[in-house]
């Protein structure tokens, strides 16, 4: 199977198998192919050459997502197509399988909602609730409780764990084992390695629209993993460094109270990278919104003692030396209709920091310097992949040379590659100085990247454990 959009092949001459009752994962850095190739088994794109076969050897002509939806085919996208100003049980019951213009009775599409949500053994999103007003892991919940309501024999998870933590994410692979155990074939895309092993029987990786792999996950290890898809022996992916533990403080947080918070105390040294890590609102995002400015608090202090005193909302933030890159970048990231160059100089173009030609330089510099990789650094973001977004977003920041950086989730869907480039540039500008403290759903990242690993449970820091630490053995700290 091939696919081309005019010149341009996005797959060229794919022979691959999806056994029944299988879990395969598929991957490669972004750009190798991944998505054209769920887009085609779901009926959005038809092949340029070559064809689609179904379990009996029958052709599949899937000419739209409702062809291959009566096909058997379910998908799980990784950026969730829900409407926020409609209920869960409105976004479970109007899928696209229900085949009807108009809405079912409000009983019967609640009825549906809860039999989805049964099936992930999930009781506690209400069915009556917005949409909007779920957390990120919630919005994941219910985009897969809709896909599994489909009946479908073969399902596609595009980075389903992009945003739960380790508990949500165990609790989706018990799900899988239990759909494999009943013959559904799982297509698993996922750029968090260490689930691939845990979850998958076999793993394909794609690399440049070509096929460079299939292999039995037991025949795999970590680094030719890796290997195969940048297409050479990989660097070691975390950076080695050793935090001083003499250090100022450049950040301390006292018994904070306010969203998902109850009581939170840390405090961060110069230079030094901490991990903030739990359960979906045990706290740790909303410790650093709360830090940053963009939530309120109802008591406690947070210090800046290098600055002799406090931040005052973001503008305070700001110009105290913080930048804060959030978990959802396309929703609170990226300025989607500007080009590359005009959202990396946007922050300090909105704090005017320095002249219109001065501020250009420097984002064209930090174009280089971070290796975010364009054709035209006047292209529109969104044409990007999302590691080089989220590169550019950083080097938005990094133009105000920061002294402490904030980030929620940094790495959600982005590839391996450019998670490297990531965590490197992390560690070079702690080592520098710059003081990190960071959220994340990958306990790999965890353990790999973070000087210091704050435990939060209930809403407060319940452990502070040492970076490197095994991630089985961190996750089952984090789950409790």
């Amino acid at each position: 199977m091939s696919k081309r959009f005019g010149s341009f092949s996005a797959l060229r001459d794919i022979n691959i198998d999806f056994a029944r009752g299988e879990v395969h994962a598929l991957m490669g850095e972004n750009g190798a192919g991944k998505s054209t190739m769920v887009m085609l088994i779901a009926g959005v794109h038809q092949p340029t050459e070559g064809a689609l076969f179904g379990p009996l050897g029958q052709r599949l002509e899937l000419m739209s997502p409702r062809a291959a939806i009566a096909a058997g085919i379910g998908v799980v996208h990784q950026e969730l197509d829900l409407f926020d100003n409609m209920t869960v049980a409105e976004n479970i019951a109007l899928g696209p399988a229900t085949g009807h213009a108009m809405r079912p009775a409000k009983s019967i599409m609640r009825a549906r909602a809860m039999a989805a949500l049964a099936l992930l053994d999930e009781n506690r999103i209400d069915p009556d609730a917005l949409v909007g007003t779920l957390s990120t892991s919630d919005k994941q919940l219910v985009a897969i409780s809709r896909a599994l309501s489909e009946n479908s024999s073969l399902i596609l998870f595009d980075e389903p764990t992009s945003s739960l933590n380790s508990a949500d994410a165990a609790r989706l692979h018990a799900q899988i084992r239990a759909l494999k155990a009943k013959g559904v074939t799982v297509v698993y895309i996922s750029h968090k390695l260490g689930e691939v092993f845990d979850i998958a029987d076999r793993v394909t990786v794609l690399r440049d629209g070509a096929h460079v792999s299939t292999r039995e996950i037991g025949a795999v290890s970590y680094e030719s993993l890796i290997a195969d898809m940048l297409g050479h022996n990989p660097a070691k992916i975390f950076p080695k460094r050793t935090a001083a533990e003499d250090a100022p403080v450049a950040l301390r947080v006292s018994d904070l109270h306010g969203i998902n918070m109850n009581g939170v105390s840390f405090s961060v040294r110069r230079g030094e990278i901490v991990a903030l890590a739990g359960l979906p609102g045990g706290g740790p995002t909303n410790a650093l919104r709360a830090v940053y400015g963009l939530d309120d608090i109802r008591s406690g202090s947070i210090t800046l003692p290098q600055r002799d005193g406090q931040r005052a909302g973001v503008p305070g933030a700001i110009r105290a030396g913080m930048a804060y890159l959030p978990s959802d970048r396309l929703r609170d990231g990226i300025m989607p209709l500007m080009s590359v160059v005009e959202n990396i100089e946007a922050t300090s173009a909105a704090m005017a920091d320095g002249s219109t030609a001065a501020r250009r330089i420097k984002a064209l510099e930090s174009i280089t310097t971070l290796n975010v990789r364009t054709s035209d650094p006047g292209k529109i973001i969104t044409a990007l992949s999302g590691g080089n977004q989220q590169k550019a977003l950083l080097a938005r920041w990094l133009m105000m040379k920061p002294s402490l950086l904030l980030l929620d989730d940094p790495t959600r869907g982005v590839d391996i590659g450019s998670k490297a480039e990531i965590y490197h540039l992390l560690g070079k500008l702690a080592d520098q100085g710059t003081s990190i403290v960071f959220t994340s759903s990958d306990s790999i990242e965890l353990s790999g990247l973070a000087d210091r690993i704050l435990i939060f449970r209930e809403g407060r820091v319940f452990e502070d454990v040492e970076g490197g630490v095994e991630y089985e053995l961190l996750d089952r700290k984090i789950t409790g």
